[in-house]
Formats: C-alpha cells, structure tokens, sequence
C-alpha cells in the first residue's frame, strides 16, 4: 500500500467514526478519541473497574485511580515526583491539572530552593470542576465538590464544597437518610 492509499483510507476511517459519534452521541470529539477508547486507556494504566481516562489527558508517574472514576478529556495527572490517588466513584472534570510538584520556588531562587514535591489524595466520591489546579501535598476528602477553576493549595476535609483561587470551604456536602446529596452553603 502507498502512502496515499493508505492517507485516503485512514481518512476515510475517520470520516466514518466522526460520522458514528455524532450520531450516536450528538459530539463532536478530537481524532485521537476516536481511535483510541477511553475504558482502554484506563485498563492500561492499571486502573481499577469501570474507570475511563479520555486519550487527551496526559498521565505521568506514579498514578492510581479507583473504580468507576471518570476523567475527562485535557486533563494533567502529574504523579511524576510522588504517588497521585483518586478514590472510587470520582469525578475529574475537563481541563484539570493535578501536581505533585512544584518548581516555582527553584525558579524565583535561581535554583537555590528545590522542587516541593508532596502526595495527593482525593477521595471517593469526590467531583473536581473543570480547570481546577491542585497542586502538590494536598490531600480532598471524601464526598466533596471542588467548583470550577479553582486553585486548590491546602486540603479539604471530608463532606465540603471549596471554590475559588485559592480555594476556600463555602459549604458543606450532606448525604441525607435516602442517600442522595445536599449541598449547604455559608
């Protein structure tokens, strides 16, 4: 096969998969998510049961994710300097980015301080809004909502809502008798 044989039927390929998901699911997604499934990736990174990474997110390091948690497309899950754990049935939104460094402090210094570096923790349960950045060290709970574009540099407790930059606790999570959700805000 020539290379333009094989151009006009790779084009054709994802013609036909563009076609497939905007009819079955009305969406309009980069190339690489239309050859590459998310539920794969997952499975390849070691992920746990019914976990998906969308193939536009960039996994580094030392990354582990539970079952049925959901990360979506343009993320960074950056466990390069030390481990990174989601929890089971969690949600991390679009354009998220998770750190376990931080150079900031080497760059202002010249290089005098080091790189910090930290663990992060985020709980079950546990949805963080699009754009949001944590950074090294911090630790969110279980049953908590971090809103959108939020700058996460200190950890939130279990059952809180955090927003804004920095992020600060707003309210509070309860999981009535039933078990469904309420949010309580100050």
């Amino acid at each position: 096969m020539t290379d333009e044989e094989f151009a006009a039927l790779f084009e054709r390929y994802m013609a036909r998969k563009r076609d497939e998901m905007k009819e079955k699911y009305n969406r309009v997604l980069p190339s690489g998510e239309l050859i590459f499934n998310r539920f794969d990736k997952s499975e390849y990174l070691n992920c746990k049961e019914g976990s998906s990474i969308y193939d536009t997110s960039v996994v580094m390091g030392d990354v582990r994710v539970g079952e049925h948690v959901w990360v979506g497309p343009y993320t960074l899950l950056d466990g390069s300097a030390a481990p990174l754990t989601i929890g089971d049935n969690t949600t991390i939104d679009s354009g998220v980015m998770i750190y376990t460094h931080d150079s900031t402090k080497n760059y202002v210094s010249g290089g005098v301080n080091p790189f910090d570096k930290g663990e992060v923790r985020i709980g079950s349960n546990t949805v963080i809004g699009s754009t949001s950045i944590i950074t090294c060290g911090v630790t969110i709970g279980d049953h908590c909502v971090v809103g959108a574009n939020s700058f996460v540099n200190k950890d939130v407790p279990d059952y809180s809502i955090a927003a804004g930059s920095p992020a600060r606790i707003i309210g509070k999570v309860i999981i009535n008798d039933e078990g469904e959700a309420e949010f309580e805000y100050f």
